[in-house]
């Protein structure tokens, strides 16, 4: 069965190998190959020309990703097709013992990827696609990313007592003693993990050039009683996560803290992933660090966290991808929505300083919701707390 019959595709690689491997492949599953070769800003200029001619491009990400992220964002930014990036790493069927690592079965499930994303594509009308807001889930509502819109006024008045006393409560707590804190901080500190109730629902924060201020905005209007605990992944340069804690901490009604090993993730609070040390969270919620090295350009890398979180959390789990340039979280992204249908959403072009990042996963067709930072923090209200949703 002929799954591209008609479809005309682009396809990138690191690899002079496996770019001849994926040309026969496809061709023999009905393609038409209309550009084929390495990642670079050549490429992209041959693209550029032909992109008319062509219904959807496929990155392997295995060395290409590293080596030319310029041209890569400007692939993002200039050319407007559907994109599928796959990496052997994240294909549970892989078989090393096939040419160029790719089974049959491999083939015959990216070329299914590809046909849907295509097939996807087509379907939405240009209205469609001028707002991505308009692609929610049936289940839950529909709003404008400007959080001063009907709906988030409507919202708020409905909640303005709630407002006012979480406001006293807050006056409250400044006025604590120092004393009294640091008995707080004291008891806290020598909890057995085996006595904390673990958080149920975990988030992914993925962020990267522009990303400090947007997840600042973001944070700064989640409510307190939000049953989320976030994992902050924002690339920076080793030195700078607990400046990014201290500065995040001061504007949130969650507690933001540096990941350190052996906590427990609890609703409530976010966690920043380290630069040097790989994070994972095992089964029962707990940090750990383990001995390896973040794979790719980035630190930390936000494909890995997105991996590691979500293979824990599954359906629980939830990913939003903020501010940033080039394509880190894509990869991961694809193989938890594939996985568990996992809700994907995106910081929306307008309101970022760099969009490559959110768009990447936009033109992968992985994103339910994009909107502001204030917008997505009143959904992630709305989707756990219905109509007593509100924003501070």
């Amino acid at each position: 069965m002929q799954k591209l019959k008609g479809i005309n595709l682009v396809i990138a690689s690191g690899s002079e190998q496996i770019q001849n491997c994926l040309q026969e492949a496809f061709e023999h599953h009905g393609a038409g190959i209309r550009l084929c070769g390495y990642l670079n800003l050549d490429f992209v200029s041959q693209l550029e020309i032909i992109s008319d001619k062509a219904d959807v491009i496929l990155i392997d990400m295995d060395d290409s990703y590293e080596e030319d992220d310029e041209a890569l964002d400007r692939l993002l930014e200039k050319i407007d097709l559907p994109i599928l990036f796959h990496d052997n790493d994240f294909d549970d069927i892989n078989d090393p013992e096939q040419d160029c690592g790719f089974s049959q079965p491999a083939i015959s499930k990216l070329a299914s990827k590809l046909a849907r994303l295509v097939d996807n594509n087509e379907n939405r009308k240009p209205e469609q696609v001028s707002d991505d807001n308009k692609k929610t889930s049936q289940s839950e509502p529909d709003f404008p990313d400007d959080e001063l819109s009907q709906i988030t006024q409507e919202l708020l008045s409905h909640n303005e007592e709630l407002s006012v006393a979480i406001e006293k409560e807050r006056q409250l707590e400044s006025e604590q003693t120092l004393e009294l804190k640091d008995v707080a901080e004291f008891i806290s500190s020598y909890e057995s993990h085996e006595f904390i109730e673990s958080a149920e629902n975990v988030w992914i924060l993925g962020a990267s050039i522009g990303g400090p201020e947007a997840v600042k905005r973001f944070l700064a209007r989640i409510p307190a009683e939000l049953p989320v605990a976030f994992v902050l992944a924002q690339h920076l340069g080793e030195g700078f996560v607990s400046l990014l804690a201290t500065q995040l901490d001061r504007i949130s009604s969650f507690k933001v803290k540096e990941a350190c090993e052996g906590h427990v993730l609890r609703h409530g609070e976010v966690v920043i992933v380290p630069v040097e040390n790989r994070m994972t969270v095992n089964e029962t919620g707990m940090v750990e660090f383990i001995d390896k090295k973040w794979k790719g350009h980035y630190k930390p890398s936000i494909d890995m966290v997105i991996k590691d979180v979500t293979h824990r959390y599954q359906e629980r789990a939830g990913v939003i991808i903020f501010s940033g340039m080039g394509a880190d979280g894509v990869l991961a992204s694809q193989k938890f929505a594939e996985q568990y249908q996992g809700n994907i959403w995106a910081q929306n072009p307008e309101t970022c300083v760099v969009s490559s990042m959110p768009d990447s996963v936009r033109k992968a067709d992985l994103v339910s919701y994009s909107g502001s930072p204030e917008a997505l923090a009143l959904k992630i209200a709305m989707h756990y707390m219905g109509k007593d949703s509100y924003i501070n």
